[in-house]
Protein backbone atom coordinates (compact mmCIF):
# COMPACT_ATOMS: atom_id res chain seq x y z
CA UNK A 1 0.00 0.00 0.00
CA UNK A 2 2.85 2.21 0.86
CA UNK A 3 4.54 1.26 -2.56
CA UNK A 4 1.40 2.58 -4.42
CA UNK A 5 0.56 5.81 -2.05
CA UNK A 6 3.79 6.77 -2.77
CA UNK A 7 3.66 6.92 -6.48
CA UNK A 8 5.87 3.71 -7.07
CA UNK A 9 3.24 1.57 -8.87
CA UNK A 10 -0.42 -0.04 -8.68
CA UNK A 11 -1.81 -2.23 -6.22
CA UNK A 12 -5.03 -4.62 -6.20
CA UNK A 13 -6.77 -4.04 -2.45
CA UNK A 14 -10.26 -4.58 -1.74
CA UNK A 15 -12.62 -1.72 -2.03
CA UNK A 16 -13.03 -1.33 1.68
CA UNK A 17 -9.01 -0.97 2.24
CA UNK A 18 -8.56 1.50 0.40
CA UNK A 19 -11.98 4.06 0.16
CA UNK A 20 -10.51 6.64 2.25
CA UNK A 21 -7.79 6.68 -0.49
CA UNK A 22 -10.13 6.80 -3.27
CA UNK A 23 -12.23 9.21 -1.63
CA UNK A 24 -9.38 11.86 -1.20
CA UNK A 25 -7.42 11.48 -4.52
CA UNK A 26 -4.25 9.63 -3.20
CA UNK A 27 -5.01 6.40 -5.19
CA UNK A 28 -6.95 6.41 -8.63
CA UNK A 29 -8.76 3.37 -9.82
CA UNK A 30 -6.93 2.68 -13.22
CA UNK A 31 -8.94 -0.10 -14.60
CA UNK A 32 -12.64 0.32 -13.40
CA UNK A 33 -14.26 -2.46 -16.09
CA UNK A 34 -11.73 -4.76 -14.59
CA UNK A 35 -13.21 -7.18 -11.51
CA UNK A 36 -10.88 -8.69 -8.81
CA UNK A 37 -11.77 -12.41 -7.48
CA UNK A 38 -14.04 -12.93 -4.71
CA UNK A 39 -12.80 -13.65 -0.89
CA UNK A 40 -14.26 -15.06 1.45
CA UNK A 41 -14.25 -13.12 5.29
CA UNK A 42 -14.27 -16.21 7.88
CA UNK A 43 -14.49 -14.57 11.54
CA UNK A 44 -13.11 -16.71 13.81
CA UNK A 45 -13.39 -17.29 17.25
CA UNK A 46 -12.89 -19.85 20.01
CA UNK A 47 -15.30 -22.57 19.74
CA UNK A 48 -16.21 -21.57 24.16
CA UNK A 49 -17.55 -18.07 22.56
CA UNK A 50 -19.72 -19.73 19.84
CA UNK A 51 -22.45 -19.00 21.54
CA UNK A 52 -21.49 -15.29 23.55
CA UNK A 53 -24.26 -12.66 22.44
CA UNK A 54 -21.18 -10.47 22.27
CA UNK A 55 -19.77 -12.77 19.78
CA UNK A 56 -22.90 -12.82 17.96
CA UNK A 57 -23.43 -9.16 18.05
CA UNK A 58 -20.10 -8.55 16.61
CA UNK A 59 -20.10 -11.31 13.60
CA UNK A 60 -23.98 -9.42 12.89
CA UNK A 61 -22.38 -6.16 12.58
CA UNK A 62 -19.08 -7.15 10.07
CA UNK A 63 -21.63 -8.96 8.13
CA UNK A 64 -23.57 -6.27 8.07
CA UNK A 65 -21.32 -3.83 7.02
CA UNK A 66 -19.55 -5.89 4.92
CA UNK A 67 -23.26 -6.27 2.76
CA UNK A 68 -23.26 -2.57 2.72
CA UNK A 69 -20.00 -2.59 0.34
CA UNK A 70 -21.33 -5.33 -1.57
CA UNK A 71 -18.91 -7.74 -0.44
CA UNK A 72 -22.19 -10.66 -0.04
CA UNK A 73 -20.34 -12.57 3.09
CA UNK A 74 -21.87 -15.48 4.50
CA UNK A 75 -20.88 -15.12 8.14
CA UNK A 76 -21.91 -17.45 10.63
Amino acid sequence: MRWALDGHGIVMRAEWDIERYLASCRLVQVLPQYRTPSADIYAVYAQRHQLSSRIRVFVDCLSEAFGRLGAGTGAS
